[in-house]
């Protein structure tokens, strides 16, 4: 008795090794395209520039807050992020009869995703956040919130 090989099996066998390379193949560029993709995002955060205060414990700049048991005026805010790892903080505030006090701080920071830590030799540590063009941070237990 003779056999004959039908096409449908021979097309069959005879691709399935090309069917299998070309899924790995498929699947090594998927995973190669997402990790680029994630290294350039990585990157591409450029946290380097000017931010202007916005709020202070969810109160809009100017305003008056409670902090420490007295009255403080805050009249305006920056915070200044260089690309070569150093902040400068600025805030314009007035404290009972002391009026329009500048208070600056500098500090070097680190950055690990979107989330900014700030060493100052004065001040200890302080951790931020970089969510698009806005930067939040908690100091001395007061929330603040920064925009670019």
């Amino acid at each position: 008795m003779r056999t004959y090989r039908t096409r449908v099996n021979r097309d069959r066998t005879d691709y399935t090794p090309r069917v299998i390379a070309f899924f790995v193949l498929l699947v090594l560029l998927l995973w190669a395209a997402a990790r680029g993709q994630a290294q350039a995002a990585e990157k591409a955060i450029d946290v380097a520039g000017v931010y202007t205060l916005m709020s202070v414990d969810g109160r809009s700049v100017p305003s008056a807050i409670n902090h420490d048991g007295r009255v403080m005026n805050v009249h305006s805010g920056t915070l200044t992020i260089t690309t070569n790892a150093q902040v400068t903080s600025l805030m314009t505030v007035s404290v009972g009869d002391r009026k329009n006090l500048r208070v600056e701080r500098t500090a070097t920071y680190t950055l690990t995703n979107s989330e900014l830590t700030m060493k100052s030799q004065n001040a200890g540590t302080t951790k931020g956040r970089i969510v698009g063009r806005t930067f939040t941070m908690t100091n001395e237990g007061m929330a603040y919130v920064y925009r670019k």
